[in-house]
């Protein structure tokens, strides 16, 4: 008899021990679940970007006057034209110039349409070297675009 309660009681502890393995997987799996969940949900949500993305495909060509560039007042002409090469008009444009290095305050710049789809900046370069020039666009119908491009070698006078 007495072996009939040690076999049994063994398996009682065996089926208590699998049962609580078994709940503790469970609840360690259904945890796993919940924070991939989580973690995907998070992931797709920050890779979104705000608002729309721009469907317009703009090119945009620049010179600057004069040439070679030097510190003082230099003018910026941007022409824009769509993908059939038709002026693009009614642009807000603001030029952002900051120096290649750090520590100079950026300068800035609006830009006014002199005729359609030419505009023209006036940009106070302070100092000579290499200049990055950002060019922020928001089109009529309110879509933005952004380019940049570089003056390279600003002389100084």
């Amino acid at each position: 008899m007495r072996a009939l309660e040690c076999d049994a009681s063994q398996r009682m502890i065996r089926w208590l021990r699998n049962g609580r393995n078994s709940r503790a997987w469970s609840i360690r799996r259904n945890l796993g679940i919940l924070t991939f969940t989580c973690v995907a949900v998070l992931v797709i949500a920050g890779c979104r970007r705000a608002g729309e993305p721009s469907t317009a495909v703009i090119t945009i060509e620049h010179e600057v006057t004069p040439q070679p560039a030097r510190v003082g007042s230099t003018t910026i002409t941007l022409r824009l034209t769509d993908t059939s090469r038709n002026a693009v008009t009614g642009a807000r444009i603001t030029l952002e110039g900051n120096m290649s290095h750090a520590g100079m305050a950026p300068v800035f710049a609006k830009a006014k349409e002199t005729e359609p789809g030419r505009y023209l900046a006036p940009l106070e370069l302070s100092m000579g070297g290499d200049w990055i020039v950002l060019v922020h666009i928001t089109l009529s119908d309110g879509q933005k675009l952004e380019r940049q491009f570089e003056i390279r070698g600003v002389r100084s006078k």
